[in-house]
């Protein structure tokens, strides 16, 4: 039992390293490149980052989530039968922190990629149906940005976990 807790823990970790990483590559790295690289073709630029962010918005964060719920149940339920001898580790002053933090991740991200980019996405397609219409690329702008914000809670939440997580493994190690 203790060497499936260990898998479990394990895959919950590479999934939050896939979600927290992906949103610092594609936030990051990849969105300034598409925008420096095809800077003359702007059409094009974001035809390429709708494609990569609805990629990773639905099918990668939602299988991370997947993954890190299901790793969560099976510790939770290890924890409450005793299981192989397992006991959470608490290191916070608050006993459920990690569990609060992946849960405010968790509706972010599924606001993010089920409510804001469909919207960017049709604020997207009447902006390039009119160009000149300058409220559109406001609008657009303001999602953008609101967007940038929710990931870099997100960032913020997912590095705060793998810290949480972190001590918890120290103190597993210590024991």
């Amino acid at each position: 039992m203790r060497r499936t807790l260990l898998i479990f823990n394990w895959l919950h970790l590479v999934s939050l390293a896939f979600w927290v990483g992906g949103m610092f590559l594609l936030g990051i790295l990849v969105e300034i490149m598409v925008r420096i690289n095809l800077k003359e073709q702007p059409l094009v630029a974001s035809k390429i980052m709708n494609k990569i962010m609805d990629v990773f918005n639905v099918n990668i964060i939602y299988t991370c989530i997947a993954i890190i719920l299901i790793a969560e149940v099976l510790k939770f339920l290890a924890g409450k039968w005793k299981s192989g001898g397992y006991e959470k580790q608490v290191v916070t002053k608050k006993k459920y922190t990690r569990e609060v933090f992946l849960a405010v991740m968790i509706v972010l991200a599924i606001y993010i990629g089920g409510v804001l980019r469909p919207e960017m996405h049709e604020i997207d397609k009447l902006k390039k149906a009119s160009p000149e219409n300058k409220k559109l690329q406001i609008q657009f702008d303001r999602y953008h940005q609101k967007l940038t914000w929710l990931y870099t809670v997100n960032m913020i939440l997912g590095l705060s976990c793998f810290y949480i997580h972190g001590k918890e493994m120290m103190r597993f190690r210590d024991e």
